[in-house]
């Protein structure tokens, strides 16, 4: 099974939505979280992104980011009148301004502290829990307690990101750690980190022939068709069939983002966003995210983009671009 993976700014119902209606693949979604200071308030408006009447065609698991046990059960209980079955806890948030308050991978340094929130949580939570967690949060060795924790509770499932917190989204995974603690887990586990093509999922799906489910967000992005790769459907080679996809797929987020946001600048803004990794679908991606992040005027930038999505040579489907792509959330 695939999920897409919960991206802060990118991966909200508007991307989720505009992408489904053109590409298959994922089977979940997780969104981006939902701070529990607002679940308590229970007002639909806090709630749009995991609605079920808005994420039809990809069904949306919501998750959650706090350390607070009553606030998260009253905000599961909203979730289960809605109609969800199960919630994901973000203990995997790098943002110092979050880890500091010993929420998201911040509370990974304190596994007493992770173990009775779920002791508090856990027989309360009128829904089923799953936990998307890093190695630790300042060296890949804590893992080995958490997973003493998290094996005490009944969880859905373990999303394992195999870096630590303060290494935010640099450097190399972990795998070593996560290779000598595997087979200690037992909860099924999702792997997430790094699967940005076909080559480096071949790398690591047969390095866990254990791991049935994935987790892939950034990969989905600079390449939609990433999914249908890697469940081997026949036809995705057809590069003038991509690229008419790639199109519909982008007017319609650009018709949810309109939708969404109204004002000119700030739609300007959330389409230089997208555009960081639209780019690289293309052979010349440096050279287009400079021209457009440049442009200050939404109808020649949409105007820019047209001429680039039809005429612009496209990258080889299982291709990538040196260029690094910096993400937070």
């Amino acid at each position: 099974m695939l999920l897409l993976a919960p991206l802060q700014g990118y991966t909200e119902v508007e991307f989720r939505r505009a992408w489904s209606a053109v590409f298959t693949g994922i089977d979940l979604a997780v969104s981006p979280f939902i701070p529990l200071a607002e679940g308590a308030r229970f007002k639909d408006k806090h709630l749009r992104d995991v609605l079920p009447n808005q994420n039809k065609r990809l069904p949306v698991i919501p998750q959650v980011l706090g350390s607070d046990p009553a606030k998260f059960v009253n905000l599961a209980k909203r979730l289960q009148d809605l109609g969800h079955k199960t919630v994901n806890w973000n203990l995997g948030c790098p943002k110092r301004s979050v880890a500091r308050k010993k929420r998201g991978s911040g509370m990974l340094a304190y596994p007493e502290l992770l173990r009775s929130t779920l002791e508090k949580l856990i027989p309360n939570l009128p829904i089923g829990l799953s936990i998307k967690t890093r190695l630790g949060f300042e060296a890949p060795e804590e893992f080995f307690d958490l997973v003493k924790v998290y094996n005490d509770f009944p969880l859905q499932s373990l999303i394992i990101h195999p870096r630590t917190g303060i290494q935010q989204y640099e450097g190399e995974m972990h795998l070593r750690t996560l290779d000598l603690s595997i087979h200690e887990i037992k909860h099924p586990v999702v792997f997430s980190g790094d699967v940005k093509d076909m080559q480096s999922f071949r790398a690591l799906s047969g390095r866990y022939p254990q791991i049935d489910d994935w987790m892939i967000g950034r990969g989905v992005i600079s390449n939609p068709v990433l999914p249908e790769i890697i469940i081997g459907k026949k036809g995705v080679e057809d590069i003038e069939v991509l690229r008419m996809r790639q199109i519909y797929f982008h007017d319609e987020l650009y018709c949810e983002i309109r939708a969404k946001l109204e004002r000119t600048k700030n739609i300007l803004n959330k389409m230089k966003d997208y555009w960081s990794y639209f780019s690289l679908w293309f052979t010349e991606s440096d050279k287009i995210f400079f021209t457009l992040s440049r442009m200050h005027n939404l109808d020649e930038f949409m105007k820019v983009t047209k001429r680039i999505l039809n005429e612009q040579p496209l990258s080889v489907i299982e291709g990538r671009s040196n260029r690094q792509v910096k993400i937070g959330g």
